[in-house]
């Protein structure tokens, strides 16, 4: 998922599953930050403010289900 890719979540399990995916993709960046790699340490930065910014719009969402 690329940081201009347009999104459309209409359900709980959408968003969730778009989280997961980010998530996932993180993987190889950890372990290669985790050994020095001060790049990949950037783009996990980078991966986790999108991380935290998605993981608000869930919590809005289910806000708006109630």
């Amino acid at each position: 998922m690329s940081e201009h890719e347009e999104l459309t979540l209409e359900t709980i399990e959408d968003y969730y599953t778009a989280m997961k995916v980010l998530v996932e993709q993180m993987e190889s960046d950890v372990v290669k930050s985790n050994k020095g790699n001060k790049a990949a340490g950037v783009r996990l930065r980078k991966s986790l403010r999108l991380l935290k910014s998605h993981a608000g719009d869930f919590v809005k969402h289910t806000l708006q289900k109630d």
